[in-house]
């Protein structure tokens, strides 16, 4: 069954510029979103285009209601706004941006037209979504995200009341059930992004390997420190990032049994909702397999490294620190 989305994620002045480059298509090329399909990117558009930078529209609000801001304030919020991959495929274009015509008018009400700095359509993924961004200053003036967004309580009111103006229109949406029951905490969509990445640079590396030989190990071998260089950070990131998985697996075996006797207090017709609970943890499963399945990998290809090539690795990232 299909469910609306509305994700926050707020951005300190350090992150603006990046959610810019982003959002705005800036960049020329995308490797860490491989996603993304440039020659598509003439079908995004916008609802709210920013005059200038996020950066300088955040600080022209700002100083238009004259804001205390502190080192670490939260300057913006970046709102994801979509629906199940396989609500958005069936709607035409023209109900898709209908669909965001109204998110938008959603979003407007909650925190005021004027606060939203840039709201960007991207067509150019595999599900059509937008990222709205607001600087949350509140009506008397405070720059105050969590005055806005609220504590967990108030955050499963902003979903509700999403639901109800999107349900309104396509009734077939339904309702998440709330993180106040679930305890659900989201595995970062990147992980996987990373994890895909790596299997193609694996790959690569492999092949590399597999050619060196006594006749071409100069050549060859320059060609494997180079692919090497850049896969082993992302690599050591990505094991490190992978060890907090485990704990959404728990959180969801936590969050099953309080749904359940949540269900067990309310009407039993509800009760067929326990099957999809679990559903959902043999899929939170199968996703972190892939996901560690990729960790082992990357262990064996670090086996399979020549002493020599490794060495030169790690003389070459010396340097680098030493510079």
């Amino acid at each position: 069954m299909p469910y609306p989305i509305l994700r926050f994620e707020k951005k300190k002045m350090g992150g603006v510029a990046a959610a810019d480059k982003h959002n705005e298509r800036k960049k020329e090329s995308y490797k860490s979103n491989p996603d993304i399909d440039r020659e598509r990117s003439i079908q995004n558009y916008h609802l709210i285009k920013p005059e200038q930078t996020y950066r300088k529209e955040i600080n022209r609000r700002i100083a238009a209601a004259g804001c205390k801001v502190r080192s670490n304030s939260t300057v913006m919020v970046e709102t994801l706004i979509t629906a199940s991959p396989e609500f958005m495929e069936k709607l035409s274009p023209p109900q898709q941006r209908e669909y965001f015509n109204l998110a938008f008018e959603f979003m407007s009400g909650k925190v005021g037209k004027d606060r939203i700095i840039a709201a960007t359509v991207h067509m150019d993924e595999k599900t059509p979504h937008m990222h709205l961004s607001f600087c949350p200053i509140t009506s008397d003036n405070r720059l105050s995200a969590k005055s806005i967004l609220g504590n967990q309580a108030q955050l499963s009111k902003w979903q509700t009341e999403y639901h109800e103006c999107m349900s309104s229109r396509w009734n077939e949406l339904e309702r998440g059930v709330s993180s106040m029951i679930t305890k659900r905490k989201h595995i970062p969509v990147w992980l996987f992004k990373q994890a895909d990445r790596l299997d193609k640079q694996f790959n690569d590396i492999n092949a590399a390997l597999a050619d060196i030989n006594v006749f071409n190990a100069g050549k060859k071998k320059d060609k494997a420190i180079a692919l090497l260089a850049e896969w082993l950070p992302e690599a050591e990131k990505f094991t490190a990032q992978i060890k907090t998985v485990d704990s959404h697996i728990e959180s969801l075996k936590k969050g099953n049994a309080d749904y359940e006797r949540e269900l067990r207090n309310r009407n039993s017709s509800l009760q067929d909702k326990v099957g999809e609970k679990e559903k959902e943890l043999r899929m939170s499963k199968s996703e972190i397999y892939h996901l560690k399945e990729t960790i082992r990998k990357q262990q064996r290809l670090l086996e399979h490294i020549p002493p020599d090539v490794l060495e030169q690795l790690k003389t070459n990232k010396n340097r680098r620190k030493e510079r």
